[in-house]
């Protein structure tokens, strides 16, 4: 029987060609690691990406790096959750498969009023 333990003072965790990323990182969901750098590799992100970001957001809401090469799937949601961000300094993407459910066009209304 093999018992998973984690390291409370891990800062950066690499995954690479993994199909179980989001088993893995919801093991580090409840152990309190203090993520800093996460990079995955050809790494599959489960049948729903968006809320594997939306817990990595809420898990490690000063995570700095970033990086996913040849990941699948994402879709535009969970693009979305990584701009909730705010200390990254990091991100690459590369050949990363993205799903496009909707795309709305930008909408930009103005407004101009003259005071006499």
């Amino acid at each position: 029987m093999q018992v998973l333990t984690a390291a409370p003072a891990l800062h950066s965790l690499t995954l690479r060609a993994r199909g179980d990323v989001a088993d893995i990182l919801q093991f580090l969901f409840h152990k309190h690691v203090d993520l800093r750098k996460l990079v995955l590799k050809h790494c599959y992100l489960g049948e729903n990406g968006t809320d594997l970001f939306a817990n990595i957001v809420a898990s490690y809401p000063d995570l700095e790096g970033l990086s996913l090469e040849y990941c699948e799937p994402l879709t535009p949601a969970g693009y979305c959750r990584i701009a909730c961000l705010q200390k990254l300094s990091e991100l690459s993407f590369s050949d990363c498969e993205v799903h496009y459910v909707y795309v709305k066009p930008l909408e930009t209304n103005v407004c101009i009023r003259e005071h006499l």
